[in-house]
């Protein structure tokens, strides 16, 4: 079976590299700051461009008197963007099923593949960010069928 590395092209291959890396340095500030972690997307513009995106609730916001998840909204807003994307990775922290165990859950999608990474941490206080085993998976093309 091929890996991903071989079925994707270098820009994939570089994008889903740099794009892990920033998700794991934004994941561990927010974590250390606020002990917690609301789904953020990072995204790669076709253009050249990086950006940070947040799901942020303002009275404007269509979902702010919604149930919708916050990753889902991030979903949503690079579905309506597809065309300035070139790639991106969704970064949250998920539970892991039946266990107490948080763990970094990464979501990286170019629009050639879709990679899903979970990332063990351990955080025993602010300013200590421990990364433990990750595994990846073939993901779930989210924005891109």
């Amino acid at each position: 079976m091929a890996t991903w590395r071989q079925q994707t092209s270098a820009e994939c291959q570089s994008d889903f590299d740099d794009l892990l890396d920033v998700g794991i340095e934004i994941a561990a500030e927010r974590l250390s700051a606020n002990w917690g972690l609301d789904p953020v997307a990072v995204v790669n513009d076709r253009d050249g461009g990086r950006r940070v995106v947040s799901a942020a609730q303002t009275e404007s916001d269509q979902y702010s008197a919604s149930d919708t998840p916050i990753r889902d909204r991030l979903i949503d807003g690079l579905r309506a963007e597809e065309t300035r994307v070139r790639s991106f990775a969704i970064v949250s922290a998920v539970q892991v099923v039946g266990t107490s165990d948080t763990q970094l859950e990464i979501l990286l999608e170019h629009r050639e593949y879709a990679l899903q990474i979970l990332l063990a941490y351990d955080m025993p206080d602010p300013e200590t960010f421990d990364l433990g085993p990750m595994k990846a998976a073939k993901g779930t093309s989210l924005v891109w069928n």
